[in-house]
Order: structure tokens, then C-alpha cells, then sequence
């Protein structure tokens, strides 16, 4: 019996794309990221989850415009999956996740440390000061329950684990807020385990492809 993969949920997609400032258009069960203001890609990228109903259609629809980059999303970690026609592989990313009480623990920041949230167009902007120099920068945005998050820049240093573990804090807080019961986060796979072993998982891979 040939091996059977889940299909993926693709929910959080378009506050992936709220993170970016890029827009994200239905497509059947999938959807159309633009490249938005000032990006040099030079063209769309195409997202499916694999297996699924229509990840082969927009494969074969994003084959026939130059510059379009698909991205197929894989559940968990395992499962192989061929390049479609007209696409070789290209880069992979990871999906992970985390429930938002396990990352909302309180912890003792440095002193005349402060945490601040403001609202962008599309998404909040979190950032960490010690005496009004920012150290940590980061994104979330909520859509529908669905909280997605991105980790911009932590400054280096023996505070790098708090200030990221302060920011987590703060994103799950108000991820909570909105309804959200879970933080996903896209990173690139050799920055994945340092957020595992803070109990981070593995909800499925990014495999992106780009036309031949």
C-alpha cells in the first residue's frame, strides 16, 4: 500500500503574507502571493499544499508565467516530493509551532528594558529597548484565529536568549488576545533546532521550486 501523507492546512498563509507586505489571493485550495512594493524576484509565487487538490493545477498554471516560484507545503517532516514539470527545486523552509501558554511564561528582563507593540498596516511591529536602544525586533499578525510571527533581529550578546524569549512572550500574549491558541513561524531549516530544543515543533515544510 503506497504511503499515505496528510494534506496540509494552509490557514496561516495569508498572514505570512501580511508579515512580508505582500497580498495573498485565493486560488481553489491554495493562493497567489504578489512580490509587493520594491521586491527584485520579478514575479508571483504560487503556494499548495502537497498532497491536495489543486496543487497540481497551479503547478502547471505557475509553469507558464515567467519569473513565478512555487512553493509546495509538505505536513510535519517527512514525505519526499518530486519537482513538478517545468520546476526544479529551489530552497526549502520549515513551518513551526508552539502553543501560545508555553511561550508566554513571565522572565526577568535587564534593567530599564522596555516592550513595545505598534500597529502597522499589516501586522504589529514588537520591539525590545535597554535604555531606548532597540536589541530585539519582531512581527505578528492574527488572522482569523491564526497568529503568525517573524523573529527580524536580536542583538548579540548574553541577553540574546532572553531578549528572543521576550519577544515570544509578548507575540503569544497577544496572539492569546486575538483567539489564537498557537505561534507559527517560517524560519530556514538550519535556524530550526534553536528554536526546537525551546519547544518549538515541526508543522510542515516549505519545499519552493522555480521554473526551469
Amino acid at each position: 500500500m503506497p504511503e499515505q501523507h496528510e494534506a496540509p492546512t494552509l490557514g496561516w498563509v495569508p498572514a505570512w503574507a501580511d508579515l512580508q507586505g505582500r497580498s495573498a489571493d485565493p486560488a481553489g485550495a491554495g493562493f497567489i502571493l504578489d512580490d509587493g512594493p520594491g521586491s527584485a524576484a520579478g514575479g508571483q509565487e504560487y503556494v499548495a499544499g502537497w498532497p491536495g487538490p489543486d496543487s497540481e493545477e497551479l503547478a502547471s498554471t505557475a509553469a507558464g508565467r515567467p519569473g513565478a516560484r512555487l512553493t509546495l507545503i509538505v505536513a510535519g517532516a517527512a514525505a519526499e516530493v518530486p519537482a513538478p514539470p517545468g520546476f526544479s527545486p529551489a530552497a526549502e523552509r520549515l513551518l513551526l509551532s508552539a502553543p501560545t501558554a508555553q511561550l508566554n511564561t513571565g522572565l526577568d528582563l535587564p534593567e530599564n528594558s522596555q516592550v513595545a507593540l505598534a500597529p502597522m498596516e499589516t501586522y504589529d511591529a514588537v520591539e525590545i529597548t535597554v535604555f531606548d536602544h532597540p536589541v530585539a525586533r519582531g512581527r505578528i499578525q492574527v488572522r482569523d484565529e491564526v497568529a503568525v510571527v517573524a523573529i527580524l533581529e536580536v542583538a548579540e550578546g548574553p541577553d540574546q536568549e532572553v531578549f528572543t524569549r521576550a519577544l515570544f512572550a509578548a507575540m503569544a500574549e497577544e496572539a492569546f488576545l486575538h483567539g489564537a491558541g498557537d505561534l507559527n513561524m517560517v524560519v530556514e531549516p538550519d535556524a530550526a533546532a534553536g528554536f526546537q530544543e525551546s519547544g518549538w515543533t515541526t508543522a510542515g515544510r516549505l519545499l519552493g521550486f522555480a521554473t526551469e
